[in-house]
């Protein structure tokens, strides 16, 4: 991943802190784990139980770090589309608005959005 991408994924993942996902607000690492998670397929094993409840989860994986250039173009990808058309994923909320970091690294000017709104 360059150092371009990984901005970029860094601010999609804060702008998608709008989102409840599926009952659960993320933040911005949780969505980072989420994205590079589908993209680099993690694993989920049972939680271990210390008493205190049910354990849950727990994603096993590697680091969004060790993505690959391609791999980090998809991770963007699918945070910008999730972003875009949450509804797609089975969430009832408006789409993202997208910070100026996220809009000029898609080529677009920021005041033309700040305009249309």
């Amino acid at each position: 991943m360059t150092r371009k991408q990984q901005k970029m994924l860094n601010a999609v993942c804060g702008d998608l802190e709008q989102i409840n996902w599926h009952g659960h607000r993320l933040d911005k690492d949780d969505w980072r784990h989420t994205l590079a998670g589908t993209v680099l397929g993690f694993r989920f094993v049972p939680g271990i139980n210390t008493g205190q409840g049910q354990p849950g989860l727990v994603m096993l994986g590697r680091s969004s770090l060790d993505l690959s250039k391609t791999q980090a173009a998809e991770a963007i990808n699918l945070g910008l589309d999730i972003g875009d058309r949450p509804e797609d994923q089975g969430l009832r909320c408006k789409p993202v608005r997208w910070s100026d970091v996220v809009l000029l690294g898609q080529g677009f000017n920021p005041r033309d959005f700040r305009e249309a709104a």
